[in-house]
C-alpha cells in the first residue's frame, strides 16, 4: 500500500502540487448475525481506495477513488484551483518516530476462516440458551475488523498501519410471569481473549434478574453505572467535549474551562491512543501522528483536549495523533481528517461493586443505558434511558425496576460523581467509532423521569 501512496504523490507534484498527502485504507469487514435462536446470515465487506490532497499555495482540493490513477489526481488538483484560499491552511504533519503497540493486531484473526467464525457465535448462542430455560429468545452478532492504511506526505512523512478486532454482542430475553430482557457484550483484538461464551451467559444472567421489574417513582436517585452503561453516558455526552473541533466551533461546554475544575477530584480520564490490547488503538493516526496518552482530565482538573494537525494549529497546540478518517467499516479513504477520539480511558478508583452499592441508601443499578445523547451540547443537557436497571435500598440490590427516562447535565454530574470502581472493562458503546475503557461510576442526586 506505501507505494501506491507514494506514486499518488508524485503524480501530485509533477501536475503541479506544491504540497500534497495520499492515503489508502483496506478494511475487511466479516459478521456473523443470530436471530430467533439461531446463526441467520454470514457477510464479507470488503472496502479499499486511495485519496490525495493537493495544495497549490492555500488553495486545497481532495479526490477519492478505488482506484489510482492520474486522472483521481487531476480531480484533486483541478478542485483546489476552483476553491478559494484557506488563509487557515497549515500544511501537512512533518515525519516523527511511532513505535506499534502491543496485542493490536493479530494474523490468527486475521486469517481465521469464516466457519470458525459461526462456530464462535454458536457457541455465544447456546450458552446462553443453556444458562436457564426461561431463556426464550437470543438474537446478536459477532464482527471481525481487520483494517490496513498506508499514508504519504510531500513533508517525508511515510507510514503504515494494521489492526485487528473481534466484537461479539447478545441480546437474550426471558419469560416468568413478564418479559424480562439481557445484554451481553465483549471485544477483543486477539483470538485468543475472546470468550464467546461468557457473552452468552452474560445476557442471560442478565435476563433471568430483570424479570418481575417494578416500576419506581420519580425522584432523586443515587446512580451506579456499570461499565457498559457507563461508556455510553462518556462517549455520547462527555466526548465531543474534549474535541478540538468541537471546542473551535464553540459546540463544546468545556470551551472556556481548560485549567478549572470541570469534575470531582476522584476522576481522571485520559485518550489512550497506543493503550496495548487496546480496541481502537493505533500506531499512528491517518495523518501519520504517532498516537499517544493525552490526559483530559486530572483529578477533576481540565488539562486537555484532542487535536488533528488542521485544528491543533488553530488552537496554536500540536497534534495529539487523533486526526482519523471515519467511514462505515472503518479507518476510509473516503473522508478527510478529523480529531476523533480512540481508547477513553477512565482512571479506576478503590472502590469495589459491592461498597458503591453499600453506601447507596436510595438509589438505582443501572447496568446498560441507550437512547443517550445531548439535547442542548453547548451546556451539556442531555437524555438517556434505562435498560437494565435495578433498585437499591439500604445498600442492597431490591429487584429490577421497569425503564426510567434521565435528563440531565453532564458537567454537574461530573461534580456529583463521588465513587470510582476498580476494575474497568472495554466497551465499543453502540454505534461507536472509539472504546471506553471505564469502572463503575457512581453519582449523587441524579434526576430520575
Amino acid at each position: 500500500m506505501i507505494s501506491r501512496v507514494q506514486r499518488a504523490l508524485n503524480f501530485a507534484v509533477k501536475l503541479g502540487a506544491d504540497e500534497a498527502e495520499a492515503f489508502a485504507s483496506d478494511n475487511v469487514v466479516v459478521t456473523i448475525r443470530i436471530a430467533s435462536n439461531r446463526v441467520v446470515e454470514t457477510k464479507l465487506v470488503q472496502d479499499s481506495g486511495i485519496n490525495i490532497c493537493a495544495a497549490i499555495k492555500n488553495k486545497v482540493g481532495f479526490c477519492s477513488g478505488n482506484e489510482l490513477n492520474q486522472e483521481l489526481v487531476k480531480r484533486a488538483l483541478a478542485i483546489a484551483r476552483a476553491r478559494p484560499p484557506n488563509p487557515k491552511f497549515n500544511g501537512f504533519p512533518t515525519p516523527k518516530r511511532a513505535s506499534k503497540p502491543s496485542a493490536i493486531y493479530d494474523r490468527d484473526l486475521a486469517e481465521i476462516c469464516r466457519s470458525k467464525i459461526v462456530e464462535l457465535a454458536e457457541e455465544m448462542l447456546q450458552s446462553a440458551l443453556d444458562f436457564d430455560k426461561k431463556i426464550v429468545e437470543v438474537s446478536g452478532a459477532i464482527n471481525l475488523m481487520t483494517e490496513r492504511c498506508a499514508v504519504a506526505n510531500t513533508n517525508g512523512v511515510e507510514a503504515t498501519d494494521a489492526t485487528t478486532k473481534i466484537l461479539g454482542h447478545l441480546t437474550a430475553e426471558a419469560n416468568g410471569l413478564d418479559r424480562g430482557e439481557g445484554q451481553g457484550w465483549m471485544g477483543s483484538t486477539t483470538l485468543g481473549n475472546f470468550e464467546p461464551s461468557l457473552i452468552g451467559k452474560q445476557a442471560a444472567e442478565l435476563a433471568i434478574k430483570s424479570l418481575r421489574a417494578k416500576k419506581v417513582k420519580p425522584g432523586i436517585y443515587d446512580v451506579v453505572l456499570e461499565p457498559n452503561a457507563a461508556a455510553e453516558l462518556l462517549y455520547h455526552v462527555l466526548a465531543y467535549a474534549i474535541n478540538g473541533k468541537d471546542v473551535y466551533d464553540q459546540i463544546s461546554y468545556f470551551r472556556d474551562c481548560l485549567e478549572k475544575m470541570v469534575a470531582s477530584e476522584v476522576f481522571s480520564i485520559d485518550d489512550w491512543g497506543n493503550m496495548p490490547s487496546g480496541l481502537y488503538s493505533k500506531t499512528i493516526d491517518d495523518e501519520g501522528s504517532p498516537t499517544r496518552k493525552t490526559p483530559l482530565i486530572k483529578e477533576g482538573r481540565l488539562v486537555g483536549f484532542i487535536y488533528d494537525w488542521y485544528y491543533g494549529g488553530l488552537a496554536g497546540k500540536k497534534s495529539t495523533g487523533n486526526g482519523f478518517r471515519l467511514g462505515d467499516f472503518g479507518r476510509s479513504y473516503q473522508s478527510s481528517p478529523t480529531p476523533y477520539i480512540t481508547n477513553l480511558v477512565v482512571q479506576p478508583g478503590n472502590a469495589g461493586s459491592d461498597e458503591l452499592r453499600e453506601d447507596t441508601r436510595n438509589g438505582l443499578l443501572l447496568s446498560r443505558i441507550w437512547y443517550t445523547y445531548p439535547i442542548t451540547p453547548q451546556v451539556g443537557d442531555f437524555s438517556t434511558t434505562s435498560r437494565c436497571g435495578f433498585l437499591i435500598s439500604d445498600g442492597e440490590v431490591k429487584g429490577a425496576i421497569k425503564q426510567v427516562r434521565i435528563h440531565e447535565n453532564l458537567p454537574r454530574l461530573l461534580k456529583k460523581l463521588d465513587g470510582v470502581g476498580k476494575v474497568p472493562q472495554q466497551i465499543i458503546p453502540w454505534g461507536a467509532s472509539a472504546a471506553v475503557s471505564t469502572p463503575s461510576l457512581r453519582f449523587r442526586g441524579v434526576r430520575i423521569s
